[in-house]
């Protein structure tokens, strides 16, 4: 391979990180396969691969260059392309819900940045790692991951980068925290997180996790407060839920039935087999039992 096929294939390569940076995933696809027809360097394709397989990732394919991702992390030829490739199936695994498979990829992701002693790697790691804990429920292990991720964002170079990094560490450390058994600690962290949260999505899970803490404590005009902005902000089916859940709940303990049959009702449309889930829920409290992060 010439040098200058060579720097052709990376320049192909960088013009589909923008796109991917743009959400042109269609054109990304594109210029990656020309980027892996025009490299002859081993090395430089496996980084292609993975590449694509991110977009591919994205777009909730597994086929492709997605499969060729545990063959790249076996072989552990580059401590970088093994990070990367690991990430990725973490990040894969979490999208299908396989948790135990997405965390077993999230150590090998959490290893190989410590064995390269690169601390970005490790706060990447630790962030997918405390996900994928709070997800399996055990959310003292996912206070760990998120506690370690926000020693680690001083390391982020970019100020704006490193605002956003730890308020997304301090919002999730503070939800594992509530959900773990201490609900002012936790408030409290999300509080200081709120003023560096820009994601409307982001947003709104911290709206709603206030809104859980809150009824936690029985301030429940507090909690209906943040739920509804939760809700006004939410755009995943997992936080409509939660928020209608949760602001149901807080309704019916400030004795506003009407507004919790509502709420209750909007929740029930997500269980059309469970025909009598609005009743159930104004008969029983199932907070103890639901995990909002799954």
């Amino acid at each position: 391979m010439t040098d200058a096929d060579k720097k052709a294939a990376e320049e192909l390569r960088q013009r589909a990180l923008l796109c991917v940076r743009r959400n042109e995933l269609e054109m990304a696809l594109d210029l990656y396969d020309q980027a892996l027809e025009a490299a002859g360097d081993e090395e430089l394709r496996e980084l292609i691969t993975i590449n694509k397989a991110d977009v591919l990732i994205a777009m909730e394919q597994t086929t492709g260059e997605v499969q060729k991702l545990p063959a790249i992390v076996m072989r552990r030829r580059n401590p970088h392309h093994t990070f990367l490739a690991a990430y990725a199936l973490t990040y894969k695994h979490r999208l299908q819900n396989d948790v135990k498979r997405g965390i077993f990829y999230a150590q090998i992701a959490l290893d190989t940045a410590l064995e390269a002693n690169e601390a970005l790697w490790e706060l990447g790691a630790h962030n997918e790692l405390g996900g994928l804990y709070e997800i399996d429920g055990d959310f003292a292990k996912a206070i760990g991951s998120f506690d370690r991720a926000l020693d680690l964002v001083s390391h982020v170079a970019d100020p704006a980068e490193q605002s956003l990094s730890r308020g997304a560490a301090l919002q999730n450390l503070g939800a594992s925290t509530m959900l773990n058994g201490d609900v002012e600690a936790g408030l409290s962290l999300i509080h200081q997180a709120l003023p560096l949260i820009v994601s409307p999505s982001s947003l709104a899970e911290a709206y709603i996790d206030l809104c859980y803490g809150y009824i936690e404590q029985d301030k429940l005009e507090e909690a209906r407060h943040w739920g509804e902005m939760g809700l006004d902000l939410a755009s995943e089916n997992r936080q409509v839920r939660n928020a209608h859940y949760l602001l149901g709940e807080a309704a019916y303990k400030s004795g506003d039935l009407e507004v919790a049959e509502f709420h209750f009702g909007k929740l029930a449309k997500f269980y059309p087999n469970f025909r009598h889930l609005k009743h159930f829920l104004m008969a029983v409290d199932l907070r103890s039992m639901v995990n909002l992060k799954a």
